[in-house]
């Protein structure tokens, strides 16, 4: 399955949950449609140029336009085919900064011209004119640059598709049930009605057939809403010549762990869930999901088990043939903290030709969050929301590397190697988090430092002390935990001297495992950090190998989810000095080079 959001460990009930379903599939009273999207950045292809030349920004073939595609978390990529007309060659357009704010209209990129080897750091603001055209301004030049959204573009897709597959980045459709309307909500669903024009589906029914699909079924981990233990269920639906419940050709439900079916047993007219589960799976687990049906009965495999009743089939309520395929999170009652991740959908007819394949969507063709309440979807669909991630960006060509990092060595007797980053104003809270690799020849000691309004080592907030396969806290004898040298490390230091009245406190994280909190060793009540470091040896002494850093990220919070600051030294050449501009004048022998694992 190639879902790609981490599966997040649940402990719930397995008692029922089921809230009351409609007897018909809700009308969103309010859908978003594609035109509402205009206006968001990340939702698009966008060709940008500033206007003055046509090869910037676009390939000077016209074979296809060259596009940035935006995220919300900074990380946005370029789609170039310059070299290779035809296929695009991703790249990264990140900006040290990372900055983006879809409320404030602002953001930072790497803009690549087209034809030379020139990279530009726009930071500006965006806006879109009446026609949905985007417009950059960018503060430090006042340079205009204008983008036109490629998505419609014939080719584009597919090799955004191809470009996406060959660097592991996959789409997949996130359902969730938010929306309270008042005194009724609409259930979350992706509905796919087969006589819709936009389909493209060969057939506008289904007699006999099959619809695959993979799922994860889990509480939402950016969920802000507390588990209520109602309307919880996930359902993938079948409906014949209608779209009641009376209508239900066949239905597969997930309950929190178990797994339960749709019967033929009306009770005031609404057909019934079975009485009791019939098989049972984990929370977050990849579920490879085929229901199929055929003379007014269905069947259904979850992973390599078939629910059959016994070989009898599971008799539909409405025999007539399948006009309608949804996939459903909760009910039209309740809201819910779960989510319904969806790849890979395919409907297949057995009418004509065995496992005819009508339709299928991988959810790869679409921009990160586009919002599926149209084509090729029925205008029904509520809160379905294309989520693309995972992989990596394939690197400038231009560079004879796989993966660049920062060196810090040091060979000064006067002074120490340090890679240090100066926020623009103190702050009481925050999260530092960097790899870090320590060769397994070194002797000498890294640190991870957080440095107060004194910029000294005497007065640290915190600190990380690495040595030669152990970490301990600064002061402290007693190790931490323990490493392996020569492979990368993942650390994270957090603080929260915000308290007037006492002490502040900093947490660290180690390849994924938390410790502390600890007392700041600055116990000034409501002391900043104004800077965050990382050093090698120490004045006094040299070291004899050196040391790699990548992925050096800032946050103003302590989850980590607002970052100011992050560098993966991706944009720049071998060998630049770190001694300036975006970091602080006291870096000291810190260069971007190649990572020491490509040669492996």
């Amino acid at each position: 399955m190639q879902i790609s959001k981490v599966a997040i460990a649940v402990t719930l009930s397995t008692g029922l949950l089921f809230g009351c379903n409609s007897d018909g599939l809700p009308i969103p009273t309010d859908p978003n449609t594609p035109d509402s999207q205009k206006s968001v950045l990340t939702t698009g292809y966008w060709k940008i140029g500033d206007g003055n030349s046509s090869s910037i920004a676009a390939s000077s073939n016209a074979d296809l336009p060259n596009v940035y595609v935006f995220q919300e978390d900074g990380h946005h990529k370029y789609y170039d085919d310059d070299d290779n007309l035809g296929t695009y060659t991703i790249k990264d357009a990140s900006a040290s900064t990372n900055n983006y704010d879809e409320d404030a209209g602002t953001v930072s990129f790497t803009y690549y011209e087209t034809g030379s080897s020139t990279l530009e750091i726009l930071d500006g603001t965006f806006t879109f004119d009446d026609s949905g055209a985007l417009i950059i301004s960018d503060s430090s030049t006042g340079i205009a640059y204008s983008g036109s959204d490629q998505t419609e573009t014939g080719n584009v897709q597919d090799a955004i598709i191809q470009a996406n597959a060959a660097n592991g980045i996959n789409g997949y459709v996130q359902i969730l049930d938010t929306n309270n309307n008042g005194a009724k909500n609409d259930v979350g669903e992706l509905r796919l009605k087969l006589s819709d024009n936009s389909t493209g589906a060969t057939v506008d029914s289904i007699e006999s057939g099959k619809v695959t699909v993979d799922l994860i079924y889990q509480v939402d981990p950016d969920s802000a809403q507390a588990a209520n233990g109602n309307g919880d269920n996930a359902y993938i639906s079948l409906y014949g010549s209608g779209t009641s419940n009376i209508n239900l050709h066949g239905e597969v439900i997930f309950n929190a762990g178990q797994i339960f079916y749709r019967s033929n047993v009306l009770v005031d007219g609404k057909p019934q869930v079975s009485d009791q589960p019939v098989g049972t799976y984990n929370l977050g687990e990849d579920l490879a999901v085929e229901l199929s049906w055929e003379s007014g009965y269905y069947t259904f495999k979850v992973n390599d088990t078939v629910y059959d009743n016994n070989g009898n089939g599971f008799e539909s309520v409405d025999k007539n043939a399948v006009t309608v395929i949804a996939l459903k999170l909760g009910d039209t009652s309740n809201t819910t903290n779960y989510e319904l991740n969806a790849d890979n959908l395919k409907v297949y007819s057995n009418d004509t030709t065995t496992d005819e394949l009508v339709f299928a969507d991988n959810f790869d063709s679409y921009p990160n969050g586009h919002v599926l309440s149209g084509d090729p979807y029925n205008n029904n669909t509520a809160e379905a929301t294309v989520v693309v991630d995972g992989g990596t960006n394939q690197p400038d060509t231009s560079q004879p590397t796989d993966n660049q990092v920062a060196a810090i060595t040091d060979t000064d007797t006067s002074d120490t190697g340090e890679l240090r980053y100066k926020f623009d104003s103190g702050m009481t809270t925050g999260t530092h988090k960097v790899s870090m690799y320590y060769d397994v020849a070194e002797t000498e000691s890294a640190y991870v430092s957080l440095f107060d309004t004194a910029n000294s080592t005497s007065s640290l907030i915190g600190e990380l002390r690495i040595d030669e396969g152990k970490i301990t806290l600064r002061g402290e004898s007693d190790q931490l935990t323990t490493f392996t040298p020569g492979t990368w490390l993942d650390l994270e230091m957090s603080w929260d001297t915000s308290s007037l009245s006492a002490a502040g406190t900093y947490s660290v994280k180690i390849n994924g495992t938390e410790y502390g909190p600890y007392t700041s060793h600055n116990v000034t009540p409501g002391v900043e950090v104004t800077a965050t470091a990382i050093r090698f040896s120490s004045n006094s002494n040299t070291a004899d190998t050196t040391l790699f850093v990548d992925d050096y990220q800032v946050y103003s919070d302590t989850a980590g989810t607002n970052v100011i600051f992050s560098d993966d030294y991706e944009n720049y050449s071998l060998g630049t000095d770190l001694k300036s501009s975006p970091y602080n004048s006291n870096t000291f022998s810190a260069v971007v080079a190649e990572d020491p694992l490509n040669a492996n």
